[in-house]
């Protein structure tokens, strides 16, 4: 790809044995270097909970029969600190709109802790059951948007959950600012200082426009733009270096799409990303939308994805040199919040140190994988010299070299790939594919000037 126009391509990775079965409407999150996957539909709702290992590409199913969550489905899910926060997507019923469906997941003691049932008398003190709302993690918090709430219809509630207190606040916005809206179906990220909200359902119609909230000022702007995606709705969407990517969903009576639009965040412009797929590659909705690599990470990402025994020495910044072709050979060495100098012949980086709180060492109890979490001189090569192969393979797959003055492995010689890939991830989605494991898609960024 490199040198060539700017093109995208999906490429299916094959699951090994266990692995879920496929669905939609399931909710996925990354947390130090796993993926964390939770319920969703298949032929009907389901409650099981999954670890996906990126660097051996093994699944591993978790308990949840304890206080975990029941049967969900358009829930959401979010990292924070080696915690997992799940919210929404009960069946229906009379009890779920009495209870605050929140579920908190600790990875290293691998235990839930179940939100409690909130009184009638108190509900607007806690946002009720709901589904197909969006959840952003700005700061020490995780902010709700929209949703279906049962019987009530679709909502334009706007709640805060604060993780340290762990109490909930309503978001006030002003009177002159209105707002998306009521919606459900649609998706939010978060940039710097504000949250986009882009599409979904309002009524019965899908809708195409774009929406920030400014935590700043706390006030929300529409974002006004002459071009874009259609009207969609059970899309996905992901932050990027400078710009959001959109993908999938579509009209809820008809076929999904499989365009890969992107927003860049300071020109206020849409581009459409050419797709170039395989044949069995079918448009997704309802999927979720995961990315590996330096241009997915923000600053937020380092306290959520690393433990805290990850951390610098030293209390200023520092340069970490790379190689210029030298590859980012595991997921955590992708990790760090770090960008790019715009001098590309320096080869170096800008590391940011971060003060956390120690944590105790090691992971979730069901941990049955090696320390390569642990020790990057132990970790695998992430990307593959054969495009068509899976993207991640374990450590006996491959031959591996130490290059002395780092502290990443990099594949044997001749594989050429540039340091600059990132990776986006496709997980699940409608319609259902016609393996019994769950659908999984990759689709790998070059450093291109265009993306």
């Amino acid at each position: 790809m490199k040198g060539k126009a700017a093109h995208s391509d999906w490429k299916s990775a094959p699951q090994r044995k266990p692995s879920p079965c496929d669905r939609y409407k399931h909710a996925c999150v990354i947390c130090r270097g796993f993926v964390y996957l939770y319920g969703g539909r298949n032929t009907s709702s389901l409650r099981d909970f999954w670890r996906y290992n990126i660097a051996r590409n093994e699944w591993e199913m978790l308990d949840c029969s304890r206080d975990g969550p029941e049967e969900l489905e358009e829930h959401s899910m979010v990292a924070y600190k080696g915690t997992l926060y799940i919210f929404g997507g009960m069946v229906d019923s009379a009890f779920t709109q009495a209870k605050t469906p929140l579920w908190i997941y600790d990875i290293d003691s691998a235990r839930w802790t179940e939100g409690h049932d909130v009184p009638a008398e108190m509900e607007s003190l806690a946002p009720t059951n709901r589904k197909g709302h969006s959840a952003v993690v700005y700061h020490a918090s995780m902010y709700i948007y929209g949703g279906y709430v049962g019987i009530r219809g679709i909502s334009q509630e706007f709640w805060t959950f604060h993780f340290d207190t762990r109490k909930w606040l309503y978001v006030s916005t002003p009177s002159h600012s209105t707002g998306p809206g009521p919606r459900h179906g649609h998706s939010a990220v978060v940039y710097h200082t504000g949250m986009y909200l882009f599409g979904g359902l309002m009524g019965l119609s899908e809708q195409k426009d774009l929406w920030k909230w400014d935590f700043g000022s706390s006030s929300w702007y529409n974002i006004r733009t002459s071009q874009g995606p259609p009207p969609v709705v059970g899309h996905a969407s992901i932050v990027f270096k400078d710009s959001m990517l959109v993908f999938g969903g579509g009209i809820s009576n008809s076929s999904p799409n499989e365009d890969l639009w992107k927003y860049h965040f300071h020109t206020r412009t849409w581009k459409k990303l050419s797709s170039i797929t395989k044949a069995n590659f079918s448009p997704k909705m309802y999927h979720c939308m995961l990315g590996i690599g330096v241009g997915f990470q923000t600053p937020s990402d380092f306290t959520n994805t690393f433990p805290s025994h990850w951390k610098s020495k030293k209390d200023h910044r520092q340069l970490v040199p790379i190689p210029k072709h030298s590859r980012f050979c595991s997921y955590f060495r992708q990790q760090p919040a770090y960008r790019a100098f715009s001098n590309e012949d320096s080869g170096a980086i800008e590391m940011k140190t971060f003060s956390l709180p120690l944590e105790p060492v090691g992971f979730c109890a069901f941990q049955t994988t090696s320390e390569v979490e642990l020790d990057p001189k132990r970790a695998t090569s992430i990307l593959t010299k054969d495009r068509s192969a899976p993207l991640f393979l374990s450590s006996e797959e491959q031959t591996l070299e130490q290059e002395e003055g780092t502290d990443c492995q990099h594949a044997a010689a001749g594989d050429e790939l540039s340091s600059g890939a990132d990776v986006l991830l496709l997980i699940g989605g409608k319609p259902l594919s016609s393996f019994s494991e769950i659908s999984f898609w990759q689709m790998e960024f070059d450093s291109l000037p265009s993306l």
